[in-house]
């Protein structure tokens, strides 16, 4: 309810790209603006939920690394558009080294981790031969930071708590997204492959960017009993200074 309104800029720039990018050329302004649009909507609604702009950023961490991890998807999404593969790819690498700051390891939930990177090794060997030599290198890297990213996203998911779930989900679809990208383009290509990666990467983020909800909500139960505190402490200080100044028979003292 609290979240509907403010994400229909992002359904809104969804549609536009889908309904768009297919009479665009790769590699312009205006396919890169069709791309980035939803990602740079989710910048808005991160940056203006809660109502305190971007001071919100400064305090709250966890939406701070959020948006940043937002900013290098983008920034990867630009690059990727002009065909520039290993560029991008360190982009998203910024990027979910900075949702996996924000995520944690607590708790840790080792088996999730263990069985995603296990999936990954499988995945990766089909088609590392094909691989250029700095890809060879730089894939397994990116891979290790994706799926550290959806194994952080999955262990923080509680089961009445859905902006965590979605963000677990998020992280799910975002190798599904990068899984589809690297089969397309270095295994075999796919049918409807632009269309799948991009409907999975948007899912993705857009569910990444909900877990800032969460946050805001942590962030406002802590600083309520923060400042419920003050004025209760501020009166106990106040009786405690009145009674020092009373005789026990409530007549105030006097300096000789």
């Amino acid at each position: 309810k609290v979240s509907g309104p403010r994400m229909l800029l992002f359904f809104g720039t969804v549609a536009l790209y889908f309904t768009y990018i297919g009479q665009t050329q790769r590699g312009t302004i205006l396919s890169t603006t069709l791309k980035c649009l939803p990602i740079v909507s989710l910048w808005i609604f991160t940056v203006t939920h809660g109502g305190e702009g971007f001071r919100s950023l400064q305090n709250s961490k966890y939406k701070r690394l959020i948006f940043l991890g937002l900013v290098f998807s983008c920034l990867g999404d630009i690059i990727l558009n002009y065909d520039k593969f290993t560029y991008g790819m360190i982009a998203f690498g910024i990027a979910q080294a900075h949702y996996i700051s924000a995520f944690g390891f607590k708790p840790l939930k080792i088996h999730i981790g263990l069985g995603l990177y296990a999936a990954g090794v499988f995945c990766v060997q089909l088609f590392y031969s094909s691989l250029k030599q700095i890809l060879k290198i730089g894939l397994p890297i990116y891979s290790l930071l994706l799926l550290t990213m959806c194994w952080r996203a999955l262990a923080r998911c509680e089961k009445r708590n859905w902006s965590k779930l979605l963000c677990g989900i998020g992280g799910v679809f975002f190798v599904a997204s990068d899984g589809l990208l690297a089969f397309d383009k270095f295994y075999t290509p796919l049918p409807y492959a632009q269309l799948l990666i991009m409907a999975t990467y948007y899912i993705a983020q857009y569910g990444i960017t909900l877990s800032i909800v969460d946050a805001d909500m942590d962030d406002g139960v802590s600083n309520k009993k923060k400042y419920s505190k003050q004025p209760k402490n501020k009166s106990i200080n106040n009786a405690a200074k009145s009674n020092h100044n009373k005789s026990p028979n409530g007549v105030n003292k006097k300096r000789n």
